[in-house]
């Protein structure tokens, strides 16, 4: 399960991911309309931009606008009996040539991650016990823009922070525009395993391809000799995973 808090109470929370992202014309054989492509659409839940910015490129680098910093509803203190304040968080941030903290950055790293910005998804995130959280882009969405893949170990690691995603800006555009509420990152659980791989032997690969030819010729539609049609069938049959926020 993945559990949160928000930065303010007015703000996004995760939504289940949609199985379209694209409009498309009228026709047929969009990837969209392929069952497993819609499966993996659909699967985890987006995390949304809380803001509209835009970013724009210069001679000397990237910059954000507006420059959104927000302050919590909620205070907090370091010290027992003394008042609270708000926590204050930037939505959108870079790297920094020579920077020391939160880590180390070499001249020559900072050339090359130069075009990447942390946006905030202003949550706090974490998980049950065992288990990660994947991080990553919306699947078969192309965008001037894309998240950098992540896994992160939620359920122990108790950050102090809401989350963010790390973001990589296309250097060969000139304006970069995020919307208000457009996911700026995919993320779903997944256990802390061990996941093997093995060849089947021959007798269970027998049984594999004969149990596959039989479906064919229970659920297939015959096209012409040697093509068989499943989509629709294939579709009725598929047991999805559901992602739900409860409230």
């Amino acid at each position: 399960m993945l559990h949160y808090f928000k930065f303010r109470q007015e703000l996004f929370d995760p939504q289940p991911a949609r199985e379209v992202y694209v409009k498309r014309q009228g026709g047929k054989g969009w990837p969209e309309q392929c069952p497993p492509v819609r499966a993996a659409n659909s699967f985890g839940w987006d995390l949304l931009a809380n803001f509209s910015i835009e970013f724009v490129k210069t001679r000397s680098g990237w910059r954000v606008e507006p420059d959104v910093v927000i302050e919590s509803d909620f205070d907090w203190t370091a010290s027992e009996g003394a008042e609270g304040i708000p926590l204050r968080q930037q939505f959108a941030w870079f790297w920094e040539k020579g920077q020391k903290l939160p880590h180390v950055i070499s001249d020559h790293v900072y050339e090359q991650i130069k075009n990447q910005v942390k946006l905030s998804s202003y949550l706090f995130l974490k998980t049950d016990q065992n288990e990660l959280l994947w991080m990553g882009d919306v699947p078969n969405v192309q965008r001037a823009w894309r998240p950098m893949t992540a896994v992160v170990d939620m359920d122990w690691y108790p950050a102090s922070y809401p989350w963010h995603t790390v973001i990589e800006l296309d250097p060969a555009e000139k304006r970069i525009e995020i919307k208000k509420g457009e996911a700026i990152c995919r993320v779903m659980p997944i256990r802390r395993d061990t996941y093997l791989a093995q060849q089947m032997g021959q007798g269970e690969f027998d049984d594999f391809f004969t149990r596959g030819q039989e479906w064919l010729a229970t659920h297939g539609q015959v096209q012409h000799a040697g093509t068989v049609d499943i989509t629709r069938t294939y579709a009725k049959q598929m047991m999805k995973s559901k992602f739900v926020v409860l409230k």
